[in-house]
């Protein structure tokens, strides 16, 4: 076979290579067209490009752009190579058929094929094929871009909205905390087993409707410190609420930690609108537990001067000790009369009795 019959034999090899790919790409496209997007080749006709339909082989190595003369690179044609040509930009460049997309090659690196008007047919429908299938990838990758940007905007909406929300919130809390009437919210004693003892000694919340008795039996600042004490109490805190801490007696060494505990719950409950009060540790008898009352003075005179200014001071100790008290034959706890002579004397210290 000559050298002029093994070209045209190339050249019918090339364009029933081209057939076969059109005949082929309905079928191929869908399972193409994420690959496709991948590399780039699903393009949007921006560039003016004149329609035309011709078979042309690559007379060298021709880069494959995305673009006329510009654009990232889709890959090569090889010399020899039969191209599908389907348009003419501007500048010279020809429009091709590439693999499932378009590309575009410099018009100075292919020289036309001649093939009979059954062959520009066929190739004039593949062209139209693949660009039909274009369009629509880009009308749908267009759809799901309008469909993020309108989720996004609805989620910017939402947030926005929830925003002002919590905004408003604030607003009317702080509003309700600057406008709360001094005493008209709940009285919460919060404290050890002396507080308890001293709430079931009148008679608890029954007795007295708007009074809360938040007490941990032989705990303390351990206690106090965890977040499961602050929910405890936190339950019953409005606006206008009174607050009266009354722990230190089971763990008198632990006054710095009583004082950083005390201060930040306390920033807290009076932005809320309560009034906050330390009522110092009374007095203590005689006991088997190594409490003295020179421990329990030294205690409250590190609370007294060292808690937060906004703070109010009960001194019960000073009150019991004046008036005299009773205790239990553990020397820790009172008699019922003393529970209530404390009792009283709070009430009047914040304004309830």
């Amino acid at each position: 076979m000559n050298t002029g019959w093994k070209k045209l034999a190339a050249l019918a090899a090339g364009v029933l290579c081209l057939i076969w790919m059109g005949r082929g790409t309905a079928l191929a496209a869908e399972a193409a067209q994420a690959q496709t997007a991948q590399n780039g080749v699903i393009q949007a006709e921006e560039d003016a490009v004149t329609p035309m339909t011709a078979a042309m082989i690559a007379t060298q190595q021709a880069v494959v752009r995305q673009r006329p003369d510009a654009g990232d690179s889709l890959g090569q044609l090889q010399p020899g190579q039969v191209a599908n040509v389907c348009g003419m930009a501007e500048n010279g460049w020809y429009q091709i058929v590439y693999g499932t997309g378009i590309g575009y090659v410099s018009g100075g690196m292919m020289a036309q094929v001649p093939v009979d008007a059954a062959m520009l047919d066929a190739l004039a429908q593949q062209a139209q094929l693949v660009k039909q299938q274009l369009a629509q990838q880009a009308a749908q990758q267009r759809a799901l871009q309008e469909a993020q940007a309108q989720q996004a905007a609805q989620q910017q909406a939402q947030q926005e909205a929830q925003a002002q929300l919590a905004a408003q919130q604030a607003a009317l809390q702080e509003a309700r905390a600057q406008n709360a009437v001094p005493g008209s919210g709940n009285l919460i004693f919060v404290g050890d087993s002396r507080t308890g003892q001293m709430g079931n000694a009148v008679g608890g919340p029954a007795a007295w409707p708007g009074t809360a008795f938040v007490a941990c039996y032989g705990g303390g600042v351990d206690w106090l410190s965890t977040p499961q004490a602050k929910k405890e109490i936190d339950q019953y805190v409005t606006p206008g609420s009174t607050i009266v801490i009354n722990y230190g007696v089971n763990d008198l060494s632990r006054h710095n930690d009583y004082i950083a505990t005390i201060n930040r719950y306390s920033q807290d409950w009076m932005e809320r609108g309560a009034a906050v009060y330390f009522a110092t540790v009374g007095p203590v008898g005689e006991n088997q537990y190594g409490k003295r009352n020179w421990a329990v003075e030294y205690f409250n005179n590190q609370l007294t001067g060292r808690l937060s200014g906004g703070i109010g001071r009960i001194d019960l100790y000073g009150y019991l000790t004046a008036v005299g008290y009773q205790t239990t034959s553990d020397g820790l706890h009172y008699t019922p009369a003393t529970y209530a002579a404390a009792f009283q004397f709070l009430m009047q210290s914040t304004g309830r009795a």
